[in-house]
């Protein structure tokens, strides 16, 4: 324990280094650095003040996102449109009856076929929309309680 190892202590307490980390910078016996922390009162901080060092600083200072100011400037406008009570409710009507989806299909295959598109692409899309068809009511046949 001589002087040098004291000054070395001390520059590595105000670097913010654990006891630790100062015995491997400083190249000095772990004991070492205990006993001289001990004696002439050198505080160095711990893993865990140093693991919440970055938390702590950016914990510091205003939040960009912050609304303490926001709030006086903003006055308060009134709403262009009409609140929610004095509207009038939508309702959307659905077909829940079971030929619902037959004339969805027949719907569907009547605009396929009445476009203008190519007689091998009305096809593959009359396919298709059968095919969907097809897996809808096979989906529906087993499911549990159903006729396979």
């Amino acid at each position: 324990m001589n002087g040098k190892d004291i000054v070395k202590c001390i520059k590595a307490a105000e670097m913010k280094l654990t006891k630790k980390e100062a015995s491997a910078l400083m190249s000095i016996p772990y004991k070492t650095v205990v006993k001289i922390a001990k004696k002439y009162g050198i505080k160095f901080i711990d893993g865990r003040q140093k693991s919440y060092e970055p938390r702590r600083q950016a914990g510091i200072g205003p939040k960009p996102t912050s609304t303490i100011n926001h709030d006086r400037e903003r006055k308060e406008a009134k709403p262009a449109q009409p609140t929610a009570a004095t509207r009038n409710p939508v309702r959307i009507k659905r077909d829940t009856s079971k030929g619902h989806y037959k004339r969805k299909l027949k719907k569907r295959l009547r605009d396929i076929l009445h476009s203008d598109l190519d007689c091998n692409v009305k096809r593959e899309l009359v396919y298709a929309a059968q095919w969907q068809e097809h897996q809808r009511s096979t989906k529906n046949k087993t499911k549990v309680g159903g006729a396979l």
